[in-house]
């Protein structure tokens, strides 16, 4: 029998959906420890009646359905369950006619970011979700998002506008000559023009002080031509923003110390993030305190070479962490050998884009979206709360198969020959997860205890399972990716010892529909949007902040507290939350940031977009440390910010915005006026903000960054 569903589509009938929702009931009704001895009671009777009475029907309508139960629990005299299961039903007409409740923030990031022309809610919905009824659904539901490229632009390619759906492209390494080089800028404006942010390689570059055949007779370096790639980006807009650019130097470069160098002076290279491919054998020599050879050979025969001691580069660049919060680290061997893809013959990594969570091949690019894990959470803030992994997957299904649909929509959408083949051949996509510090706070779960990593590990295992299953399914019905390789898949380690046999074997029978599957992005503005934590960072701050100006013409401050803090204080009566009660980033001591990231780096084939925040009295040492743990514990890539480094020094407001902090009200203290100053006003919604994420300036009111 099917089911058919308020959207339009059918399901299977399926009788565990009816105790559980028989079961929410029955809890409700009664306090939680009472209900424990009442389900089976309640379950098996209406059950069995309901079973029975729709045996003789082919399909029926779900609103059908869910009046037999009601039917059922009143005819076996069960009013208050009756009572909670109608309210619970009424409940969830309210929200699917109002859509989603968001406050002015919220509001704003929509009508400015994703709304086209003044459409509805409901046609946004319908645009977004490509008339796809399931996908649609869990967006209503806040299950499920879309990146924002596809939010804003899908359904529009119709209008003639020149868009791409993907966040994040990675060129082709430019070769070293100079057609190459200014051929690399040209594919940057161009990709930069239809929305997406680059990532490139300059390994390739012939290091400073080498021979050239032209008037210069010397190079200037490799790092010399980063300043192109960074007036590029800063001069093609993006519907009133800059591109997005990373930049990447392998660790055996001649010009490495001076990459690691080049954005510690003020206005170098300000519009692109740095990050360094880091080898196991540079980690090991580190480590050792052995000396690192340096070395660099062009197509023309010429070779450079320089022995440096490992320890002291590492070092400086630790120093340049604490101080600038750059050169990110890419662990490139852990990149390069734990992914699907690893064993295959004709698959190679040329860098990763600008927030580093996509590896990608020359240009490879990247379909994005994220679920939301809090809201797969029972009886939330409770000693009975738990994670719905039934639906959980359900959800993972659904999503996959919508980011195949647009992959598909936007094949001739990207800017470049060369993306256009890649996306064709290769058909990456990156689901992630957002949410996650808020469905540890409804869990009564700390952030970084061990209880939080074995949920992480378990909900892990179940999103790349279920993902692989469902693109397996799809390789079903539409076939392989073209350059699938069924041997080198079987030889690769991440798929081995991460899936289940029933995975394996239906892989073996199908193939996979994609090469790439997961990821986690920072998911900035989005997860703003929902009022939740992005990816999977703890929470920032507790609350804000903010000023307003009075009806006396003078500015007041009023604190705003995140959404998932105020639903827990509404929850547990409190008018103040106690200091110390929900952990926050700066709370959380490294380390345990390093081993959350590395329990969830386990099951993503792609990569992780995440800052570990620090204190100001970090010392060097403990960056360098936190780097050799982050590399022992299989990340990816690592980026950190420590509070008062001198990068947020040099982004200080002018002396006329300073003059407007002495008039905040007098209730803030000095030290709070002092704090002020250290900001700068964000692009989208005009806080004023001082935190900057790694590479990135992240708003933590509405999530801005240059490449969000």
């Amino acid at each position: 029998m099917k089911i058919c569903k308020r959207e339009g589509f059918f399901e299977p009938f399926d009788v565990e959906k009816i105790r559980r929702a028989v079961r929410k009931a029955v809890e409700e009704a009664y306090t939680l420890e009472k209900a424990e001895g009442k389900t089976f009671e309640l379950y098996e009777p209406v059950i069995q009646n309901v079973v029975q009475k729709v045996s003789t029907f082919e399909k029926i309508d779900v609103e059908v359905l869910q009046d037999m139960i009601e039917d059922e629990l009143l005819t076996l005299k069960h009013r208050d369950v009756a009572r909670c299961f109608i309210k619970h039903r009424d409940k969830r007409m309210e929200i699917r006619e109002r859509g989603w409740e968001m406050d002015e923030l919220q509001e704003a990031i929509w009508s400015k970011k994703y709304q086209h022309e003044g459409e509805s809610f409901s046609d946004w919905i319908e645009r977004v979700s490509g008339g796809n009824p399931k996908v649609a659904k869990l967006i209503k539901q806040k299950k499920f998002t879309f990146a924002g490229r596809i939010l804003a632009h899908r359904g529009l390619q119709h209008l003639g506008k020149k868009i791409t759906f993907s966040n994040c492209y990675v060129l082709p390494e430019p070769e070293d000559n100079l057609e190459s080089i200014f051929d690399t800028a040209g594919k940057l404006a161009r990709t930069y023009s239809y929305g997406g942010g680059c990532g490139i390689d300059i390994s390739k570059l012939r290091p400073k002080g080498a021979t050239v055949n032209n008037s210069a007779k010397f190079t200037s370096g490799a790092t010399s031509f980063m300043h192109l790639f960074d007036l590029t980006t800063d001069l093609i807009g993006q519907n009133g923003r800059r591109g997005a650019l990373m930049i990447s130097c392998k660790d055996s470069h001649p010009d490495l110390v001076d990459f690691i160098e080049i954005k510690t002076k003020e206005n170098v290279i300000t519009k692109a993030n740095i990050s360094i491919q880091v080898s196991d054998d540079f980690m090991k020599a580190v480590i050792e305190g052995t000396k690192w050879n340096l070395h660099w050979e062009g197509e023309d025969g010429t070779v450079i070479e320089k022995t440096v001691d490992a320890q002291e580069v590492f070092r400086l660049n630790a120093k340049n962490n604490w101080d600038w919060a750059e050169a990110g680290m890419l662990y490139w061997d852990t990149i390069k050998n734990w992914h699907l893809m690893s064993e295959h013959p004709d698959h190679s990594f040329a860098g990763v884009n600008p927030c580093a969570e996509e590896p990608l091949m020359a240009g490879g690019s990247c379909l994005l979206g994220s679920l939301n894990l809090s809201e797969f959470v029972v009886h939330p803030f409770t000693d009975k709360s738990y994670f719905d992994f039934e639906k959980f997957e359900d959800a993972v299904q659904v999503a996959v198969e919508g980011l195949n649909e647009v992959l598909d929509e936007g094949l001739e959408l990207h800017p470049l020959k060369v993306q256009r083949d890649n996306a064709r051949n290769w058909r990456q996509i990156g689901l992630g997860v957002m949410g996650i510090a808020d469905m540890l706070i409804k869990l009564s779960i700390p952030y970084g205890a061990g209880e939080s990593l074995m949920l992480s590990e378990l909900i892990g295992h179940t999103l790349l399972n279920k993902a692989l299953q469902t693109s397996s399914e799809l390789a079903e019905k539409h076939g392989t990716f073209p350059m699938y390789d069924k041997d080198a898949l079987f030889e690769s380690k991440f798929f081995l010892e991460n899936t289940t046999k029933h995975t394996r074997d239906l892989v073996q029978k199908h193939g996979l529909r994609n090469s790439q599957i997961l990821t986690i992005a920072p998911t900035g503005s989005i997860s703003t949007m929902w009022g939740i934590s992005g990816g999977i960072e703890p929470i920032f701050a507790t609350h804000f902040d903010r000023k307003t100006e009075s009806l006396h013409g003078k500015d007041v401050v009023y604190r705003v507290y995140q959404p998932i803090v105020k639903e827990y204080m509404e929850v547990k009566g409190l008018k103040e939350l106690p200091k110390g009660l929900i952990k926050t980033s700066h709370d959380i001591h490294w380390k345990d940031r390093i081993r959350m990231q590395g329990v969830w780096q386990r099951y993503i084939d792609a990569s992780i977009s995440s800052t570990v925040n620090l204190p100001k009295e970090v010392t060097v040492e403990d960056v360098e440390d936190l780097f050799i743990e982050a590399w022992k514990e299989g990340l990816k890539g690592v980026t950190i910010f420590r509070d008062g480094c001198k990068r947020a020094g040099i982004l200080t407001i002018d002396s006329s915005e300073e003059q407007d902090v002495q008039d905040v009200d007098s209730a803030t203290t000095k030290e709070e006026q002092e704090q002020e100053v250290n900001k700068i006003t964000c692009e989208d919604c005009g806080a004023e903000i001082e935190v900057f994420s790694g590479g990135c300036s992240i708003c933590m009111y509405c999530g801005w960054s240059p490449c969000s």
